[in-house]
């Protein structure tokens, strides 16, 4: 008989079964496998963490029961989100999103969400194979310095993850079930097969926001003496700005050029991101406040426009070399 199990049910199901020794499942390194157990289902799921800040997933799997599973709130620092559904499904009724959604086979879900309840619900005896990729947003980061040229949806949740919300739904390519098939077979053991399912994760990132990015329109890089004079301008209100700058969008407005166009002008101009001049001037300006030691490294987190003194860190450790808590100890 079909039951309806919450997710701390199956946990506890999970749970009981690896304590009584009927839970087949492994670790090697940063490789998790689990076999279902049969009062669940049949199948498996695996997992690997590629990298610091880049996570695998593959559930291949028939559950017995239907199995809901309430989220109370993603958290504000909720990574990125892969999702491809090659077999079967999933209700989501987010209360971030309009109205449930049914995620369905044949479609790849690009989603964060942070800061929003949830309830997932997996159906009975109906086979599901997805393959799940999370990174976090400061990875995305140390892999291109041309954000400020992805679509707006997807630009905004990364330059404000606290709040933005994104979910964008796009069909499986061709070239993307290649991949995933390749995924799922697991090949290889140890280094090798870790070095190639990373590169397969890297190539799969490559397509899906190529998928978004073949829609933004290659418009002319501008080259008339008023547009520069706008970069400029523009230049100047992010850093009059420094602490909480208008966002891409709001400031073409604000210099009367379209998102393209001053995100090709302003690396023409000074041969760089719109947010990598930001972020390089934050830094600096952080740099000095640390220099003149009147501030702990809270405040001068906050004075250059970082909510999280963790995320400062970071970005300033990956700048100089160093803390900045460890920096400030050298100044004094």
């Amino acid at each position: 008989m079909t039951k309806i199990l919450m997710q701390q049910e199956v946990d506890t199901i999970i749970q009981e079964c690896r304590a009584n020794g009927h839970l087949s499942e492994y670790t090697d390194g940063l490789e998790h496998f689990t076999r279902m157990p049969a009062v669940l289902g049949q199948g498996w799921f695996r997992f690997l963490q590629v990298r610091q800040g880049l996570n695998l997933t593959v559930t291949n799997l028939t559950k017995r029961h239907i199995h809901l599973n309430r989220i109370s709130q993603h958290a504000s620092s909720m990574p990125l989100t892969f999702c491809y559904y090659l077999a079967g499904g999933c209700g989501v009724d987010n209360d971030g999103l309009s109205g449930e959604l049914e995620e369905v086979s044949g479609k790849s879900y690009l989603y964060r969400l942070p800061n929003t309840g949830e309830l997932e619900k997996y159906p009975a005896e109906k086979h599901l194979c997805r393959v799940h990729i999370q990174i976090s947003p400061e990875l995305i980061y140390g892999f291109s310095d041309r954000i400020d040229e992805f679509p707006t949806a997807l630009r905004n949740t990364l330059e404000h993850p606290e709040s933005e919300l994104l979910y964008h739904p796009s069909p499986i390519t061709s070239a993307q079930r290649q991949i995933l098939q390749q995924i799922l077979e697991w090949p290889y053991q140890g280094l090798a097969r870790h070095l190639y399912l990373e590169s397969k994760v890297l190539e799969l990132i490559a397509l899906r926001l190529n998928q978004m990015l073949g829609s933004v329109s290659q418009a002319a890089i501008p080259t008339n003496r008023k547009d520069i004079d706008s970069i400029y301008t523009a230049r100047d209100i992010l850093i009059q700005n420094m602490a909480a700058p208008p966002c891409l969008s709001e400031l073409a407005q604000q210099v009367g050029l379209t998102e393209i166009r001053l995100t090709r002008g302003f690396r023409q101009v000074f041969n760089t991101s719109v947010f990598n001049y930001l972020h390089d001037y934050r830094m600096e300006q952080a740099q000095q406040l640390l220099q003149a030691g009147s501030l702990n490294v809270q405040e001068v987190a906050r004075s250059v426009g970082y909510t999280r003194c963790s995320s400062f860190s970071t970005a300033f450790k990956k700048k100089f070399g160093v803390t900045p808590s460890i920096y400030l100890k050298k100044t004094r």
